[in-house]
């Protein structure tokens, strides 16, 4: 059975330390995947339908980083090989966690258009037209509070589904899981955690809040993330190894506990 167990809050910044790491290990060929990844997604998102189908494969192509992550923790060269280790095993299964996971996103999108799709709308269209007057400020304030009100219920509903969809697709690889098992045992394991991963997100966040300027400048606004790309993953690793794996394999009698 595969548990999960607590640890100390300043991991979360230890995580994002081993992560740096691994990638100064072999630096040069983490460059260059990142590099070709961003360049897939973006072809692909210029094809109409694939680039939402395209999310299928997203736990498949997540789990061959991080048999890569694996290979440079044991020492060995990092090859772009990796990436199609999650086409030869549990390769369904993780494609249907990819299932799961845009299903999620559906429902959130449907949820906040509910609440607030015509609000959303009426905001953009006030902005594009730029018929801000102080005859409709009062309508526009009405819009954006409900708008904002919309997002910020799906940015609370996203949350649950980003931390049962977080160790969830290593868990169905290596652990030969199913799907909702995987993502309800990963949900447990962040909520047992939230302080180191508070940390590490609030980590994260400064971080893109530096690189934005960039994305800005170049008008490609995912770029800041696409950035920090070759530390995330690798740090993503460093926190499902310290979770997990410490678990599976117990120190001996009189061993220090970290």
């Amino acid at each position: 059975m595969v548990q999960s167990r607590p640890v100390a809050a300043s991991r979360g910044l230890r995580w994002i330390g081993e992560g740096f790491a691994l990638f100064k290990k072999s630096a040069a060929m983490w460059l260059m995947i990142t590099l070709g990844l961003f360049a897939a997604f973006k072809l692909i998102l210029l094809i109409p339908f694939i680039g939402v189908v395209a999310m299928l494969g997203l736990p498949i192509i997540l789990v061959g980083l991080m048999e890569g992550c694996r290979a440079v923790d044991l020492g060995q060269p990092l090859k772009p090989a990796y990436l199609l280790s999650g086409f030869v095993r549990n390769t369904a299964a993780l494609a249907l966690l990819g299932a799961l996971y845009l299903l999620g996103n559906l429902l959130i999108l449907l949820i906040i258009i509910t609440l607030g799709g015509d609000s959303l709308m009426q905001v953009l269209k006030f902005t594009a037209e730029r018929k801000v007057t102080p005859e409709n400020m009062h309508l526009i304030r009405e819009a954006v509070s409900q708008a904002t009100m919309a997002l910020l219920a799906g940015w609370a509903l996203s949350i649950p589904l980003t931390m049962a969809c977080w160790f969830s697709p290593l868990l169905v690889y290596l652990h030969d899981m199913r799907p909702l098992p995987a993502m309800a045992i990963s949900l447990k394991a962040c909520l047992q955690n939230l302080m180191p991963f508070l940390i590490y997100g609030a980590a994260w966040f400064f971080a893109l809040m530096i690189v934005t300027p960039i994305a800005m400048a170049t008008r490609i606004l995912d770029l800041g993330m696409w950035l920090l790309a070759p530390i995330v993953i690798p740090s993503l690793y460093a926190s499902y190894r310290d979770i997990f794996v410490a678990v599976e394999s117990p120190p001996s009698a009189g061993a220090a506990t970290p």
